[in-house]
């Protein structure tokens, strides 16, 4: 498969239908398109050379609607026309109609929306870089301080009590690495509405009985769907095993982000 005149026929589409970007799940090459190309790394399509036609594009729609994802919370795409190109395929998809997958207007009333991206955004580089070279997981649970702290206990000593505001700014990129680094303890974090990492290492103490969640979710799955239960708050989790995120409102899991498709 020529895949160069593959992402120049995308390019040529996507310029024909005033497309805002090109996403290639091709190898990246040299070139200067009149149309931005977002490249897609490390995902690997061989599989599609032994797959039916029909087969091809169900495998395409799915990886192009992780790759909006990935788009609409790193880049704020909210809405346009992006033109995905594959080894055997090429996909016309409108942000506008698909957003839904994610709005962080859906959350705005327990989470304003800049605490919702920055949060989802470090969630990810966790699940994508772990620590030390091994997979970790980890959970964030966003809403009122007093009411997550009367259903949850310290397990470790709070590194983030007595700090600045300044340094538990999750909003801030330059906080990011210590909290990465805190990411290895057992509990969650707990974050205010306002954006700030109050505690790390706090476990969950809840009784709540839920419905059965998806298969392979764990301990601290249910916690977090717990939470989301019996206060209005958001949670996040990052799977170790996997590197899936997951939000959770409501007592049930929102969404599911793959840290497989990872756009440049």
């Amino acid at each position: 498969m020529n895949e160069p005149l593959m992402v120049n026929t995308a390019v040529d589409i996507a310029h024909q239908l005033g497309a805002r970007a090109v996403v290639s799940f091709t190898k990246p090459f040299e070139c200067t398109p009149r149309v931005p190309i977002i490249w897609v790394q490390d995902l690997q399509l061989e599989i599609l050379k032994d797959l039916t036609m029909h087969d091809i594009l169900e495998v395409c729609e799915q990886h192009m609607l992780d790759a909006a994802i990935q788009l609409y919370l790193s880049r704020r795409l909210e809405e346009g026309i992006v033109v995905g190109v594959f080894p055997y395929a090429i996909l016309i998809y409108d942000m506008a109609e698909g957003k839904n997958f994610i709005n962080a207007r859906d959350f705005e009333d327990i989470v304003p929306r800049d605490v919702m991206y920055a949060t989802l955004r470090l969630a990810q580089e966790i699940a994508i870089e772990g620590r030390e070279g091994r997979s970790i997981g980890t959970a964030f649970v966003i809403g009122d301080r007093d009411a997550i702290f009367s259903r949850s206990r310290q397990s470790v000593l709070n590194p983030f009590e007595g700090q600045p505001s300044t340094v538990c700014d999750l909003r801030n990129r330059e906080n990011w690495e210590s909290i990465k680094e805190f990411a290895q303890l057992d509990g969650v974090f707990v974050v205010s509405r306002e954006g700030y990492v109050l505690s790390a290492g706090r476990y969950l103490d809840l009784k709540t009985q839920l419905a059965a969640l998806p298969a392979g979710l764990g301990g601290r799955h249910r916690a977090i769907a717990s939470i989301t239960t019996e206060i209005p708050a958001v949670g996040i989790t990052v799977s170790e095993s996997g590197g899936v995120v997951r939000v959770f409102r409501d007592g049930m899991c929102r969404l599911s982000i793959r840290s497989d498709v990872r756009v440049r």
